[in-house]
């Protein structure tokens, strides 16, 4: 069970995040995908699922969510070093980090620009290391100058699940309907150039790669790619899944991290 909506200070903006501890275990950092949200009702059986384990904290990133207010100054960057500050702020340091596509992402940018600050990362599928320069013009367009026209968002999400349902798709519409255009053109104006890649070897903490093979947004060459770049990573891949494997298969997902934070973290590798 989630605690209300809290909000916190952190690196010039307050954001918004929930808090799931049902077992009171040891701290998780989640964040969702881009256009997305971490509080709400999209990532709600993952996260339960996980607080059997974790205390969760879920967080939505600046110019997202309960944060979709806080739009200044937005960049990659930034909201990698404002994951880094809210695990400072809640004295989280150390945590696990897991996030969905872009939070996949984000994990890794902000453990390469705050090294020590998670001790191990859940890539769910990732937002490519190598940057967004594959995303089609027409997806940049769409987003900035319809993502709040509710039929156009509709489909444009239909198309990422494999098990498709609704209610989730109306979730994921209900998410990007509350976003300033200025977010959609900061991402895009940033993300195409914004290749990490050449750092991956960095990181010098565990990381999990969870990748669907029918991903129709990020290819899984890419995932895989990042999960290459890696020092210490364990790669697992569902066959019949796809971007949305965070919400489409809860379960098996939260298997995979629990798996592998509670028990091949302490068993295999070795930092």
């Amino acid at each position: 069970m989630a605690d209300r909506q809290k909000y916190v200070d952190a690196n010039g903006a307050r954001l918004g995040y929930e808090v799931h501890d049902l077992a009171k275990g040891p701290p998780l950092v989640f964040v969702h995908g881009y256009a997305m949200r971490s509080t709400g009702p999209a990532y709600r059986e993952l996260l339960s699922l996980l607080a059997g384990d974790f205390t969760v904290y879920a967080l939505d990133l600046r110019g997202h969510g309960a944060s979709a207010g806080e739009t200044a100054n937005w960049s990659l960057a930034t909201i990698a070093d404002d994951v880094a500050a809210f695990a400072d702020a809640l004295g989280l340091q150390g945590a696990v980090h897991a996030g969905h596509s872009l939070g996949g992402f984000t994990g890794l940018y902000a453990t390469m620009r705050h090294p020590g600050i998670f001790s191990a990362l859940c890539l769910l599928a990732t937002a490519p290391a190598s940057g967004g320069g594959h995303t089609p013009v027409e997806v940049r367009r769409l987003l900035t100058e319809r993502g709040g026209d509710r039929d156009a968002m509709f489909d444009f999400f239909s198309s990422m699940y494999v098990h498709a349902d609704r209610n989730a798709i109306d979730q994921a519409v209900d998410s990007i309907g509350i976003m300033d255009r200025s977010v959609h053109e900061a991402f895009f104006s940033t993300f195409p150039d914004q290749v990490i890649t050449p750092r991956l070897g960095e990181i010098r903490i565990p990381a999990l790669v969870l990748s669907g093979v029918r991903d129709v947004v990020v290819p899984p060459a890419e995932q895989h790619a990042t999960a290459l770049g890696l020092s210490f990573c364990k790669e697992v891949n569902f066959s019949g899944e796809g971007h949305m494997l965070p919400l489409e298969a809860a379960a098996m997902t939260a298997r995979e991290i629990r798996n592998f934070c509670l028990c091949d973290v302490n068993d295999r590798f070795v930092r």
